[in-house]
């Protein structure tokens, strides 16, 4: 398909645009949210919706922190170009915040409610490994999946390797089981006991294993009491003194 001289036009625009912002020309506020709105406006001058917009919020700012309402009331701005605006100002203020990890799970409950959202809408079995600071904060999510709809499968090197390269202060675990039962298998058992023995190895605090079935029906392994237990089993100075025990004896 031709384009038009005026496309013709907005193209070569686009593309001069692109090129100062490349290489790193000090742009005005205006060009950067013209260049903004290329993608929420596919074959448009964005230059006059960019001055409507500062000459109603004063800034790019102002223009972020506004609501979806206001922004509507610019000429030209439409619900969905509201919206990816909106968007893209909740991320530039969570980038802010103070970096790589906003998400903060200080307790069960939030852990659980982190939980329900993430696995919610999942249609196949998948498990996640959630890497966080000394505070809470989640520095790394690593999320698995099979081809199979009904099993999820890590190899234990894989985990190992996560750890290694994270460094973590502390590790969480969740799965979630489309039989409608969050009961933990001898499977689930087996891998939360090799986690933790790797954690245990590496100075990282394994905090809990959930499985999800629905948001009325998810296991923990820290509310039931099993991690704790399985903490006491597999630590690694335990089973390191337990062979050097057997090791002793004539």
């Amino acid at each position: 398909m031709s384009l038009t001289f005026g496309e013709l036009m907005h193209e070569g625009h686009r593309r001069r645009m692109y090129g100062k912002l490349k290489s790193g020309d000090n742009l005005y506020e205006h060009e950067l949210l013209e260049i903004l709105l290329f993608n929420a406006f596919q074959r448009k001058n964005t230059n006059p919706i960019a001055h409507a917009l500062l000459d109603a919020f004063g800034s790019i700012a102002g223009v972020f922190n506004a609501e979806v309402e206001q922004l509507c009331a610019v000429e030209g701005v439409g619900e969905s170009v509201a919206l990816y605006l909106k968007c893209i100002g909740e991320c530039a203020a969570r980038s802010a915040e103070g970096g790589s990890a906003v998400i903060s799970l200080r307790n069960y409950e939030d852990f659980r409610r982190f939980v329900c959202m993430r696995f919610r809408d999942k249609a196949e079995e998948a498990l996640e490994m959630y890497c966080l600071d000394k505070s809470g904060k989640v520095k790394k999510i690593s999320s698995f999946t099979s081809d199979e709809i009904d099993r999820v499968q890590v190899d234990a090197d894989r985990v190992a390797k996560i750890i290694a390269a994270v460094k973590p202060h502390g590790l969480i675990l969740a799965h979630n089981h489309l039989s409608g039962s969050s009961a933990p298998s001898e499977n689930d058992d087996r891998f939360t006991m090799e986690v933790q023995l790797m954690c245990s190895m590496n100075n990282v605090a394994l905090y809990d294993h959930c499985i999800y079935a629905s948001d009325k029906n998810v296991f923990s392994y820290f509310s039931t009491g099993k991690i704790d237990a399985i903490k006491r089993s597999f630590s690694f100075d335990r089973l390191v003194g337990e062979q050097y025990k057997r090791e002793k004896k004539p």
